[in-house]
């Protein structure tokens, strides 16, 4: 792939990279849009389909999947990352791509939201409508969501959720990850390496004093490059997995 090339794919990139979750418009254009929050909403959320997950209920704000629970006994719901991220009381897992390992979700719904990439779907839903179609998509999953998307008339939009209203150099990387398969143009071996440093290096010296959950989440799920093949699409506010054939049952 030429220098030209790329410079020419990046700079088509700039019109469809939404860069933050703050950017997020108003009245957003007809479209496909691919929430990205690659640590950790984007790599939670397949690790739950991977694990059997019937979908994946979206709530309007942390604090009301036990309410959702209450509606569907059966449900696993995710909190806060609790003390020394061991999970909130009450709370069947959090986060975390590492924790969701062990929790039984096989065949049953399951209720989370996240600050960043959570609420970014809840954004696009409320100001969208019937207009707008929005997936989930990480470093795991990005060449699946991109396969799926690549035959679409629509535009697809890129939103990089950031943090605190600001971009954060690993969801760019996400963005641009998946839109390099998005235009059938598959990373080259350096720029893969690039990309793996800019996140690796953005996150891990953070982590170095926190439970080893951080690392592991960061070294062993979030950098395996196209692990996944879950398309999470959301439907009503149900992000439901449309590479399976059981996506839209009912409990």
């Amino acid at each position: 792939m030429s220098t030209a090339m790329d410079e020419t794919l990046e700079s088509k990139l700039l019109e469809t990279i939404i860069p933050s979750r703050a950017r997020i418009p108003d009245d957003p254009a007809p479209g496909n849009y691919v929430v990205i929050d690659v640590a950790q909403f984007s790599t939670t959320v397949p690790e739950l389909f991977a694990n059997g997950a019937e979908y994946v209920y979206i709530t309007e704000e942390r604090g009301n999947e036990p309410e959702f629970k209450s509606d569907h006994p059966r449900a696993k719901i995710g909190g806060g990352s609790g003390p020394n991220y061991e999970g909130e009381e009450g709370y069947d897992f959090f986060n975390s791509p590492s924790f969701v390992q062990d929790v039984d979700v096989a065949g049953r719904p399951t209720a989370m939201t996240s600050t960043n990439g959570g609420n970014a779907v809840t954004d696009l839903r409320r100001a969208g409508g019937d207009d707008v179609e929005i997936y989930v998509g990480g470093l795991t999953n990005g060449k699946a969501v991109a396969d799926h998307l690549r035959e679409s008339d629509r535009e697809t939009f890129l939103v990089a959720a950031g943090s605190r209203g600001k971009p954060s150099p690993e969801d760019t990387v996400g963005a641009l990850f998946i839109a390099h398969h998005l235009h059938g143009r598959p990373l080259t071996d350096e720029r893969r390496a690039a990309y793996r440093e800019v996140v690796q290096f953005g996150k891990g010296p953070k982590y170095e004093d926190k439970p080893r959950i951080k690392r592991t989440d960061l070294y062993e799920y979030t950098l395996a490059f196209d692990s996944r093949n879950a398309v999470p699409k959301l439907e009503g506010q149900r992000l439901v997995d449309v590479t399976t054939a059981g996506g839209d049952r009912d409990d």
